[in-house]
């Protein structure tokens, strides 16, 4: 679980994939990690966000070639730290997102990722499956 969480904190961004109605959808996201959680926001109405209010199962890649880790889990809620947390983390990469947080803090629905299964592959190495249970 340690080369997993390691690999996630090396890194920004993640292909996140959600579904509705039997559809599939990926989408590059950012996030930030907060101690071991991985936080993300969305608008609520947007694609994404209405499919994960639809249906909390998540799957996600994270890294690139030869080393990179592809988890499946699920959403829930984070704290009012971890969105705090995030918040000043996204502020400090893109300075004009606090005036958009100010301004319209409905366009950001945070949710923390639970991991339940990772895939962490290391080239030329067998795919590991970790249980990883948060």
């Amino acid at each position: 679980m340690e080369k997993v969480l390691k690999l996630l904190k090396a890194n920004t961004s993640m292909a996140l994939a959600t579904s509705s109605n039997d559809k599939p959808r990926s989408s590059i996201m950012e996030y930030v990690m907060v101690g071991d959680n991985m936080i993300c926001s969305t608008s609520p109405d947007s694609i994404k966000g209405k499919n994960l209010a639809k249906n909390p199962k998540v799957s996600l890649t994270v890294g690139g070639m030869p080393t990179y880790v592809a988890i499946d889990g699920k959403i829930k809620d984070p704290t009012k730290k971890e969105i705090e947390e995030y918040n000043k983390v996204l502020i400090a990469r893109y300075p004009h997102f606090k005036e958009i947080m100010a301004t319209h803090p409905e366009a950001f629905k945070h949710f923390r990722v639970v991991f339940d299964t990772a895939y962490y592959t290391e080239c030329p190495k067998e795919t590991e499956i970790i249980k990883m249970g948060k």
